[in-house]
């Protein structure tokens, strides 16, 4: 899930990230990878498996992994030098999708705390270069 929510914040091509995964991975069959890559973590079937998509930010990853402690980024830190890239990444993907997912209930609160943000500035140029190739 931690690739996909990669994937999915900087907006890449779901074919291309489902391909990838069948290739580097040997439980790569169709019937994984459609449901989990295509439905849970690239939210490209239109929400018909998940209601919300998979994009969270550093402290998700923290609470739910024992990733973040070598890190050099900090899960709480949205800017700066060790602003965590999946942090900014995560308020980036709200951003950029924030009409669609203001209609969501299960992503609302995101929007709605995204407008509250004091760094929302800071945090999007952070976000936007520590993610080469993501869309403008």
């Amino acid at each position: 899930m931690i690739l996909g929510n990669h994937a999915l914040q900087r907006g890449w091509d779901p074919a291309a990230v489902t391909d990838w995964f069948h290739r580097c991975f040997v439980d790569g069959y169709d019937w994984v990878m459609l449901a989990n890559v295509i439905g849970m973590s690239q939210y490209a079937d239109g929400g018909r498996i998940t209601t919300k998509p998979y994009a969270f930010g550093g402290a998700y990853i923290n609470t739910m992994s024992d990733l973040c402690g070598p890190c050099a980024y900090r899960p709480t830190e949205r800017t700066g030098e060790r602003a965590c890239p999946y942090t900014a990444g995560c308020w980036e993907f709200v951003h950029r999708h924030r009409e669609r997912l203001a209609h969501n209930y299960r992503t609302a609160r995101a929007v709605k705390q995204l407008e509250r943000l004091p760094d929302l500035d800071g945090l999007l140029r952070a976000a936007r270069r520590r993610a080469p190739g993501a869309p403008p």
